[in-house]
This record gives structure tokens, sequence and C-alpha cells, in this order.
């Protein structure tokens, strides 16, 4: 019975990490290089760049949701990667991103 309850408590806190991200906006200003987004390779350049920006901000945002905090971060970078790309409106940088997927 112990394990079934622990289970359970593991399922519903891993299903509502996205919860908990979704629930968290924020704003975020991002430094990037436009002229970079001229080619492939700066365009990756950038994008590493502008995904290591999200993904400290991120951490910093979810850090408090402890056991969970691991999916919701990671959903946050996801959601907030895409929003920043849309954001930008690059299409060289558009197709890094989708190719990262």
């Amino acid at each position: 019975m112990k394990r079934l309850i622990l289970a359970a408590a593991l399922a519903a806190a891993t299903l509502s990490a996205p919860a908990y991200a979704a629930s968290d906006n924020f704003k975020m200003e991002l430094t990037y290089s436009g002229k970079n987004l001229a080619t492939r390779t700066g365009a990756e350049q950038e994008y590493e760049y502008i995904r290591k920006q999200v993904a400290e901000r991120c951490q910093a945002e979810q850090s408090d949701l402890g056991f969970v905090g691991g999916y919701a971060q990671t959903y946050c970078v996801r959601k907030t990667l895409s929003r920043a790309v849309n954001s930008i409106g690059n299409p060289m940088l558009t197709d890094v991103h989708e190719d990262r997927r």
C-alpha cells in the first residue's frame, strides 16, 4: 500500500510540473546580436546564447519548486525559448529553433 501511495504522489508531482511553470509568467530582456542572424552559423551561435539566458532565468524562477523543479524548468525553457524566438521574428533563428526542438 505504501508503494502505491508513493507512486501516486510521484505521478501527481510529475504531472503537475508543467502547470507550475505555466502559471509562472515573467518578463525578461534578452541580449543578442542582430548582425549574427544573417548567417546560419551566426544564428546558431545567437540561439545558444539566447538559450543559455533563458535557461538561467528559468532555473532562478523554478528554484523553489524542489522535487518537480527540474521538470518545471525544462518546460519553462522550452516555452520561453519558443516565445523569444517568435518575438525576435528572424527566419534564420526560427529555422535553427525548429531544427533543435
